[in-house]
C-alpha cells in the first residue's frame, strides 16, 4: 500500500471511529457554534447586528480550532492509548508522520464544515460579510489548526488516562477561548493585558484570521504573527515527537 492509500485509510478510519463511537457528540459539535453565534449576537447588541456578529463569526471559528487541537486530537490521542488502539497503529507498516497527518485532514475537514455553517447562518440571519481572499483565509485557517493540533499532541503525549487529558484541555481551552479576542474583544481590558494577551498563539491566530475573513486584510500586514505561529508549530511538533508514548 502506498502513502497516500495509507493516509486515505487512515483518515477514513478517524472519522468511522468518531462516528460510531461519538455520533452524537459530531451533532453539538456542529451546532454548538452555530448556538453560541446566536446566543453572543443577541446578547451582546439589542438586537440582530452586524457588527457583532461579523466579530464573532471568525472568533467562535477560531474558538473551535482551539477545542480541535486540545479536545479533538489531545484527547482523542490519550483515549487511543488507553484502549491500546495507539498501539495497534504503532505495529501496523503506517509511517507515524502519516498518522498524525491523517489526525490534520480529519480535523481540517471537521473544521472547514463548521466553518461554512458558521458563515451560512452569519450570512443569512445576521448579514456578515466574508471580504478575504479565500485562499489566504484557507492558508490561516491550515496554519492554525496545525499550530494547535502540535500543541494538542503534547497533552496527548503526556496525559496517561482519558480524564487527565479532558481536564488539561479544560484548562486550556476554556481560558483562552475568551482571553484571546474569540467572544469579548480583549482591548477592552485595561493596559497593559491586550499587549499580554497578544502574545498567546490563540490570540494571534484569532486576530489574523478575523483580519484576513472579515476585514479583508493581506497576510503581508501579519507577516510577524504568522512566523510566530510557524514557530508554535515547530516547538509542539518537536516536544511531542520527544515526549510521545504509542503505548
Amino acid at each position: 500500500m502506498n502513502l497516500f492509500r495509507m493516509f486515505v485509510t487512515q483518515t477514513r478510519m478517524n472519522f468511522t471511529w468518531y462516528f460510531l463511537r461519538d455520533g452524537e457528540m459530531m451533532f453539538w459539535t456542529l451546532a454548538m457554534p452555530v448556538f453560541f453565534l446566536v446566543l453572543f449576537s443577541f446578547a451582546f447588541s439589542s438586537g440582530p447586528s452586524t457588527r457583532t456578529s461579523t466579530f464573532l463569526v471568525p472568533g467562535i471559528i477560531g474558538a473551535q480550532v482551539l477545542s480541535s487541537g486540545f479536545w479533538g486530537v489531545g484527547v482523542m490521542l490519550a483515549t487511543f492509548r488507553e484502549k491500546h488502539l495507539l498501539r495497534r497503529v504503532h505495529l501496523t507498516p503506517v509511517p507515524s508522520w502519516v498518522f498524525f497527518a491523517s489526525l490534520v485532514a480529519y480535523r481540517v475537514t471537521l473544521l472547514a464544515t463548521q466553518a461554512v455553517i458558521l458563515i451560512a447562518v452569519g450570512a443569512f440571519v445576521f448579514h456578515v460579510r466574508i471580504n478575504g481572499n479565500p485562499a489566504e483565509i484557507l492558508f490561516v485557517l491550515l496554519l492554525g489548526t496545525a499550530t494547535f493540533v502540535s500543541l494538542g499532541t503534547i497533552i496527548g503525549a503526556l496525559a496517561r488516562t482519558t480524564e487527565s487529558a479532558n481536564n488539561i484541555a479544560s484548562i486550556l481551552t476554556v481560558p483562552l477561548a475568551f482571553l484571546s479576542d474569540a467572544y469579548i474583544p480583549i482591548d477592552r481590558f485595561p493596559q497593559p493585558t491586550p499587549d499580554l494577551l497578544r502574545l498567546l498563539p490563540s490570540t494571534q491566530f484569532i486576530e489574523i484570521f478575523r483580519a484576513v475573513s472579515t476585514a479583508g486584510a493581506s497576510l503581508t500586514e501579519y507577516s510577524g504573527w504568522i512566523i510566530a505561529l510557524i514557530v508554535w508549530t515547530i516547538a509542539g511538533t518537536l516536544i511531542s515527537a520527544r515526549t510521545f508514548r504509542w503505548t
